[in-house]
């Protein structure tokens, strides 16, 4: 939904694609394959965005690390709320949208 709205950007495309799976965690090659966001961009990405407490590091699977949303975070929480809002004033007006179409 965020990409739709803000842009292709590997941040918005990363937390696109985390803000619906918020409660799975992702290696690298993982992130990259369904964010569509090279890997060595996420590398230069994810650094920043534990620092910022969005992302967290969840364990290690052999030599992968594993990160995912860091939903305790207020940040987090925000956009996680906003994701949802959006989606559904999205729905709410292709219904509407619909019913205009639709002969009555």
């Amino acid at each position: 939904m965020f990409k739709d709205i803000f842009g292709q950007s590997p941040q918005t495309k990363i937390l696109d694609f985390l803000g619906d799976h918020p409660n799975y965690d992702y290696n690298i090659t993982d992130l990259a394959e369904y964010a569509d966001v090279s890997r060595p961009t996420l590398y230069e990405i994810i650094p920043g965005l534990i620092e910022k407490g969005i992302l967290i590091e969840t364990r290690k699977v052999g030599r992968s690390k594993m990160y995912k949303l860091n939903t305790e975070n207020d940040l987090v929480k925000t956009i996680l709320k906003f994701d949802f809002e959006l989606a559904d004033k999205i729905a709410e007006m292709e219904s509407e949208s619909e019913k205009e179409v639709l002969p009555a």
